[in-house]
C-alpha cells in the first residue's frame, strides 16, 4: 500500500486511534548517523508553547538510532510553567536550548493572526552558534514523521537553503506570491516555496546578508506583502534556493483543494497544519487531527481538550468537504479583506 493515512485495526492501533503507513527511511543508510548531533531552530511565543512540545516530540520519536537533536528555539513570551512543561514533554534524544529574543523587529508588517515571532527565521544567522553552518528550520505546527536525518544528509550545492514549493501559492508571480516580482528582475515562472521547513546553510546565509535584505524588502515593500516572512525570503532568496522532495512539507488541509500541489498520494515525511485549521483548537476527527492527538497525548499537555464550539464543528467539516473546491476562490477574497483590515507594523 502506497502511504497514507489510515485508521488502526488492533487494539494497540486503536488506542492510538491512527498510524502513517507510508515508507520510513532506510535505516541501514542512515546508520552511520549514530553518535551524531542535528541542529534544528524555530520560535515560539506563549500561544504555540503547546504545538512546540508536540513539534519536538515527534522530532525525537523519528529520530535514528544514537542521534541527537539540538533545538535552539527562541523565547518570545512563554511564561515559566509553559516552558518547564515544554522541556518535560521532550523525549531523551532531543536537547532544548533556548534563545533570548532580541529587539530589531520593529516596524514589520503584521496583519491576523500572525505576531512578530514569526520574523524570527530571518535572523536565525545571528542567534544561532556561530560555529554551526547547517540548520533545520521548523515551524511550531508540524509534525515530523521520518527520520530527521534524511533531511539533515540533503546535499544543498551551492544553495543558501533548501525547501519545498508552496501548494498554494507556486510561483513568485502567484496571487500572494512576491509582491516586488517585477522590480526585483525575479522571473515570472520563479517557483516560491513555504518556508515553514527549511535545510539551511548558515554559513552562506551569514555571508548574503540574508537576514538584513529580507527586513529591508519588508520595510520598503511591507504595505503590499501578504505571507510575512515567507514574501520576504522567496524575493531575496531567487534563485539562491533548490528544491526539497514534497513529502517533507505536506499540508493536511490542502489535501481536497483544488489547483493545489499540496498531492494526496505520496509519502509524507513532514505533516504541516498551515493556515487557520490548527488541529489543537479543532474538535474533529479527521485522520491528520487524531494523529497530532497522539502526539499531543505523549507531552504535558496530554489532557489537552480543543473546545467543543459549533464554529469549529463546521470549520472541521468545511476543511474536507466537497464544497470547499467551489468556495476555494471566497477563501483567497476573505484573505485579502482581512489583511486589510487587520494589518499593523509592529507590535
Amino acid at each position: 500500500m502506497r502511504g497514507g493515512w489510515v485508521t488502526g485495526r488492533t487494539a494497540a492501533e486503536q488506542a492510538t486511534a491512527l498510524r502513517y503507513t507510508g515508507p520510513l527511511c532506510d535505516r541501514a543508510v542512515l546508520s552511520d548517523m549514530a553518535g551524531q548531533r542535528i541542529a534544528v531552530a524555530g520560535a515560539t511565543d506563549a500561544r504555540y508553547a503547546m504545538p512546540l512540545a508536540v513539534t519536538l516530540c515527534s522530532v525525537g520519536h523519528h529520530a535514528g538510532p544514537g542521534v541527537i537533536v539540538d533545538a535552539y528555539i527562541v523565547d518570545d513570551g512563554v511564561i515559566g510553567e509553559d516552558r518547564a512543561k515544554v522541556e518535560s514533554s521532550l523525549p531523551d534524544n532531543v536537547q532544548l536550548h533556548w534563545v533570548a529574543a532580541q529587539e530589531g523587529l520593529e516596524g514589520l508588517p503584521t496583519w491576523g493572526r500572525m505576531p512578530l515571532t514569526t520574523y524570527r527565521k530571518l535572523t536565525v544567522g545571528e542567534w544561532m552558534p556561530a560555529e554551526l553552518n547547517r540548520v533545520i528550520w521548523l515551524d511550531c505546527d508540524l509534525l515530523m514523521l521520518e527520520d530527521i536525518s534524511a533531511l539533515w544528509r540533503t546535499s544543498l550545492g551551492d544553495q543558501l537553503a533548501m525547501a519545498v514549493q508552496d501548494p498554494r501559492v507556486p510561483l513568485a508571480s502567484s496571487r500572494f506570491g512576491v509582491a516586488a516580482w517585477r522590480e526585483l528582475g525575479i522571473a515570472a515562472e520563479a517557483k516560491y516555496f513555504n518556508a515553514g521547513v527549511m535545510v539551511i546553510d548558515l554559513s552562506g546565509w551569514r555571508e548574503h546578508g540574508v537576514s538584513r535584505r529580507s527586513l529591508e524588502y519588508l520595510r520598503k515593500y511591507g504595505d503590499r506583502v501578504y505571507f510575512w516572512d515567507q514574501e520576504a525570503l522567496n524575493a531575496v532568496l531567487a534563485g539562491r534556493w533548490g528544491e526539497l522532495d514534497r513529502r517533507w512539507n505536506r499540508h493536511p488541509s490542502l489535501e481536497h483543494v483544488p489547483g493545489s500541489r499540496n498531492g494526496s498520494d505520496d509519502r509524507i515525511g513532514v505533516a504541516h497544519f498551515s493556515g487557520h485549521l490548527k488541529p489543537w483548537n479543532l474538535s474533529r476527527q479527521s485522520a491528520s487531527h487524531r494523529l497530532y492527538q497522539d502526539y499531543l497525548s505523549r507531552t504535558a499537555w496530554a489532557d489537552w481538550v480543543p473546545a467543543n464550539r459549533w464554529r469549529d464543528r463546521f470549520v472541521g467539516w468545511y476543511e474536507t468537504t466537497r464544497v470547499r473546491p467551489l468556495l476555494y476562490p471566497v477563501e483567497r477574497w476573505m484573505t485579502v479583506v482581512e489583511k486589510y483590515l487587520t494589518r499593523t507594523r509592529g507590535r
